[in-house]
């Protein structure tokens, strides 16, 4: 595994996971909000909870880069087609499951838990692909830097 990749496919999935987040869950309260009329309510304590959700934001953009750089080879595909491979396996295993989880616990809107699952498969997509294509990237500029000059 190369560490270089991982801290730069980690630091990008970071950074987008937290872009993503903000830009995808202002757009789904609107759609459940202003399309189907449902009341989009901060819980309490919300602010602590949105600086706790940035760390683990963090770390979770790292954990998909690491678990990417493992199993990326079994990935189906080349290049950014890996990622949308991995996004769908991410897609899977984190938005479907804790949605299902959301619905059968609380009393949140089935619509927006549906809405939720739309916008995470965007993200996961768009994670898999970018860390897909970097990982890729950095890769290639390695074997470039291992050729013997001719």
């Amino acid at each position: 595994m190369d560490i270089k990749r991982l801290v730069v496919a980690g630091i990008a999935a970071s950074v987008l996971f937290l872009v993503l987040d903000m830009v995808l869950g202002t757009a789904g309260g609107f759609i459940g909000a202003e399309v189907f009329g449902v009341p989009v309510e901060q819980p309490p304590g919300f602010e602590a909870k949105v600086k706790l959700g940035l760390i683990f934001e963090l770390m979770n953009g790292f954990m998909l880069a690491v678990i990417y750089a493992v199993i990326h080879p079994s990935l189906p595909g080349r290049g950014w087609k890996k990622g949308i491979s991995y996004g769908l396996i991410v897609w899977g295993l984190r938005v479907v499951m804790g949605a299902f989880s959301t619905y059968m616990m609380t009393d949140m809107s089935p619509i927006l838990i549906a809405i939720t699952v739309v916008t995470g498969l965007i993200e996961v997509l768009i994670l898999g692909i970018v860390i897909a294509a970097i990982y890729g990237a950095v890769e290639r500029n390695a074997q470039l830097e291992k050729r013997p000059e001719s």
